[in-house]
């Protein structure tokens, strides 16, 4: 099958991604992880929603730039193929 139709039937998802253990990415997402569940425990019930609220908007906002830094990685792999494939002027 070719990758575009791996495309059109799910069989490609760009945005998923897998978590290697003892990464850098692993590491301070764990580091993340202790940390919100220490400021958790000093919060009141009322703080802890402002918090949920701030990283629902910040979850929301890395959504946004993750697909946008998609598009334009994209949009510049198919500008270089095309240069590649239709420059017809042979200078080096």
């Amino acid at each position: 099958m070719r990758m575009i139709e791996d495309l059109f039937y799910g069989n490609i998802c760009p945005c998923e991604k897998h978590l290697t253990r003892g990464s850098e990415y692993s590491h301070l997402l764990e580091l993340a992880v202790k940390n919100e569940e220490k400021l958790s425990a000093l919060l009141s019930p009322q703080q802890k929603d402002v918090f949920e609220k701030v990283k629902d908007c910040m979850t929301d906002m890395n959504n946004i730039l993750e697909k946008e830094a998609f598009i334009d990685g994209f949009r510049l792999g198919v500008k270089l193929i095309a240069e590649a494939v239709y420059d017809k002027t042979g200078d080096i």
